[in-house]
C-alpha cells in the first residue's frame, strides 16, 4: 500500500480516535519514510492525546530536525514538555511559536498558563493581555486572565474578568464557578448576591439535563450500603488529611466504599487511600457519561462529593444523579446550588440553626461533634519553645491561601501590627514564590505604614516537615477572614501556636469557630475587630501564659473530638443511615 493510502486510513482511525490503529499505520508511514512530517506531526498528537508526553517530544523533535521553522512542531513540543512538568522549557518553546507566527492565539494562552506554573504572574498578565489585543472579545483568554489575577489575590479584576468570559459565551459555567469562588473570599460579598450566583449556576448546569432517573437500588434499610467518594484531591493535599482518618475508620460490616480518583498526578497519599478504600474508581480521561455508567454500575447508594465547585470536580455527573442519596461534604465551603444534590454535611457552629438554612439548596445536616476530623502529620516536628522568649518581640504568622489575604485583611493586620509594637509578621503563601506578587504584597503593607523589616514573605516549603517547622518561629496565629482557615489553623494549633479567628456570618468564615470550639479554645473566637485585638493584645502581655498554651496545644488537639476519627465516622455513618432510610421510605410509599 502506497503512503498516501497508509495516510489516509490512518487519519480516519484518528478521527474516530482510535489512537492504537492510527498510530501504527503513521509508524508505517515514517518507516517508509522518516521526513514525512504529517506523519510524525500525527504521531506526536496521538501520544499527547494518549499521555505518552516522552514520545510526543521525541515525535516534535523529529518534525523540527527536519522543519526547525514550524509553529505547529514547537507548539506540540511545548505541550509535550508542559505535561512533563519542564515548564520553563515549555516556555521558550511556545515563544518560538509567538516569534515564528504572532498571530497563534493559541500559543499566547499556553505560555500565560505555563508562566502561571513558574509563578511568573505579572509576565502572566502581560502575555494574556497580548492575547487580548489578537482577540478582544475571547472568552477563553479572559477565563485565564481571571485565574492569573485571583492567583494574585486581585479579587477585584478577576472578577471583572470572569464576568467578561460569561458575558462573552453565557454557557461558560468553569468562568461562573470561579467568579464564585472569587465571591467566597471577597469581603464585599454578601450572602444573598452569593446564593443567587450559585443557584443560577446550578439551574445552567442542571439545564437541558434528562429527568431524574429511576434509581433500582435495594431498598432495604438496613443492608451494607455502597459509599462513593470523588475528589480530585485523593493527594498530598488538605482534603486528603480529613478524608483520610474517615476512610480509615469506616465500619466495612456495614459500609462498602468506593472512590472515584480524579487525580491527575498520584503520590504516596494517593497510594494509601487507594489502599484504604474496597474499590478504586481512576476517572481521568472517563467522560462525563462513563463516569455516570460507572457510578450507576456500581450501584452507589451514597454518593459524596469532596470538591465543590473547585478544580476537577465532576459536578456535571453530580447534577444527573447517579445516585439516590447526594451529599456535598468538605472540599468547598459552601453550597453547589444544585437541585440534585440534595445534602450537605456541617455542623451547628460553622452553620447555625436558621439563616444559613436559608442560603443553601442542599438541606444541611449538623454533625454533633464537628464537621471534620484531622489527621495530623506522621512527619510533624516536636513542638518548639516560645520564640518570643529568645526573640525579645511577638511573631504573628499566617501560613493560608493567598487569595484569602485580601486588602482588607492586610489593613487588619497592619492595624495589629501597630497596636503591638516591635512585633513581627511572617506570612508564607506558595504564590509568595513570586517576585513581582511579593512586591505588591510588601506594598500593600507599606501603605498601611509598616516597614519591610516587620513583614516576612514566604513562599513555598517542598517539605511537610519544613512547611511546619516554620511554626517554630510564630508566637500567634492569625486567621484570615472572610475565608479562614482550616488544615493551616489545625497546623498551627498541632505546632503548639493558638489562632485567633474572627467570628463571621458563613460557613468559610466560622470554620475557624467550628475548629476552637471543638478544641476547647472558645476564648480566642473575636465577635469583632476590637475583641480580635483585645485577645491579642492580652496574650502579647502574658508571655508565661502563651508559653504554658503552646507546650500544651498538641495534647489538647489529640485527645479533642478533632481527632477522634472512630467517633467522628460513626456520626458520619449514622447519618448516612438516616438519609438512606428517608430515601427507602420516600422510594417505596405510593
Amino acid at each position: 500500500m502506497n503512503l498516501d493510502n497508509l495516510k489516509v486510513r490512518a487519519n480516519a482511525h484518528l478521527q474516530r480516535r482510535e489512537f492504537r490503529q492510527a498510530g501504527e499505520l503513521f509508524n508505517r508511514v515514517v518507516r517508509k519514510n522518516p521526513r514525512d512530517i504529517e506523519a510524525w506531526m500525527a504521531l506526536a498528537a496521538i501520544h499527547g492525546m494518549s499521555g505518552a508526553y516522552a514520545d510526543a517530544e521525541t515525535c516534535s523533535r523529529r518534525v523540527l530536525r527536519i522543519n526547525p521553522q514550524l509553529p505547529g512542531a514547537w507548539l506540540n513540543l511545548g505541550s509535550a514538555q508542559s505535561n512533563q512538568g519542564e515548564y520553563a522549557r515549555a516556555a521558550e518553546s511556545y515563544r518560538k511559536v509567538i516569534a515564528l507566527q504572532p498571530d497563534t492565539l493559541i500559543a499566547y494562552q499556553s505560555l500565560g498558563n505555563t508562566l502561571r506554573k513558574l509563578n511568573s504572574h505579572m509576565e502572566a498578565i502581560r502575555v494574556f493581555n497580548q492575547a487580548l489585543a489578537l482577540q478582544p472579545n475571547n472568552s477563553s483568554v479572559f477565563y485565564d486572565l481571571g485565574n492569573t489575577y485571583k492567583a494574585c489575590g486581585e479579587l477585584g479584576k478577576a472578577i471583572a474578568c470572569f464576568r467578561q468570559a460569561m458575558r462573552l459565551a453565557p454557557d461558560n459555567l468553569q468562568a461562573h464557578a470561579n467568579l464564585i469562588a472569587c465571591m467566597l473570599y471577597s469581603e464585599t460579598t454578601g450572602q444573598q448576591e452569593l446564593f443567587r450566583e450559585q443557584t443560577a449556576w446550578g439551574r445552567a448546569m442542571e439545564a437541558g439535563l434528562p429527568a431524574t432517573p429511576r434509581h433500582e437500588n435495594s431498598p432495604v434499610t438496613d443492608r451494607r450500603l455502597r459509599v462513593g467518594y470523588c475528589s480530585p484531591d485523593f493527594r498530598n493535599h488538605s482534603v486528603a488529611f480529613f478524608f483520610e482518618p474517615l476512610l480509615e475508620a469506616h465500619d466495612r460490616d456495614r459500609f462498602e466504599i468506593i472512590c472515584y480518583s480524579q487525580v491527575d498526578c498520584p503520590d504516596a497519599t494517593t497510594q494509601r487511600l487507594n489502599l484504604l478504600a474496597d474499590h478504586w474508581r481512576d476517572t481521568c480521561g472517563m467522560s462525563n457519561d462513563e463516569l455516570y455508567a460507572t457510578i450507576k454500575s456500581d450501584e452507589v447508594d451514597i454518593l459524596v462529593d469532596l470538591a465543590g465547585l473547585t478544580q476537577g470536580n465532576r459536578l456535571e455527573v453530580f447534577a444527573r444523579r447517579p445516585a439516590p442519596v447526594q451529599i456535598n461534604y468538605l472540599g468547598y465551603a459552601s453550597g453547589t446550588g444544585l437541585a440534585s444534590m440534595q445534602y450537605r454535611f456541617t455542623d451547628e457552629w460553622a452553620d447555625p440553626q436558621g439563616e444559613a438554612d436559608d442560603f443553601h439548596v442542599e438541606k444541611l445536616v449538623r454533625l454533633p461533634r464537628g464537621f471534620l476530623c484531622y489527621r495530623p502529620p506522621d512527619d510533624a516536628p516536636v513542638v518548639a519553645g516560645l520564640p518570643a522568649l529568645e526573640s525579645g518581640y511577638i511573631t504573628f504568622g499566617s501560613f493560608n491561601n493567598l487569595a484569602k489575604v485580601t486588602p482588607a485583611v492586610v489593613r487588619f493586620w497592619s492595624e495589629l501590627l501597630q497596636a503591638v509594637p516591635n512585633s513581627r509578621l511572617i506570612c508564607k503563601a506558595e504564590r509568595l514564590s513570586d517576585t513581582s506578587i511579593r512586591q505588591r504584597y510588601m506594598e500593600l503593607f507599606e501603605a498601611h505604614d509598616i516597614p519591610v523589616e516587620r513583614v516576612e514573605l514566604l513562599g513555598q516549603v517542598n517539605s511537610t516537615a519544613g512547611h511546619l517547622g516554620l511554626y517554630s518561629r510564630v508566637d500567634i496565629g492569625l486567621d484570615t477572614f472572610p475565608y479562614n482557615g482550616t488544615a493551616t489553623t489545625l497546623e498551627a494549633l498541632w505546632m503548639g501556636v493558638p489562632v485567633v479567628v474572627l467570628e463571621g456570618d458563613r460557613h468559610m468564615a466560622r470554620v475557624g469557630v467550628s475548629i476552637l470550639q471543638q478544641a476547647g479554645l472558645q476564648e480566642f473566637i473575636a465577635r469583632d475587630s476590637s475583641e480580635y485585638i483585645s485577645i491579642v493584645v492580652g496574650l502579647v502581655h502574658d508571655l508565661e501564659r502563651l508559653a504554658a498554651l503552646r507546650a500544651d496545644l498538641r495534647t489538647r488537639i489529640e485527645q479533642s473530638s478533632l481527632c477522634a476519627a472512630t467517633d467522628f465516622t460513626r456520626d458520619v455513618e449514622s447519618a448516612y443511615r438516616g438519609l438512606w432510610e428517608a430515601w427507602v421510605n420516600h422510594a417505596v410509599s405510593p
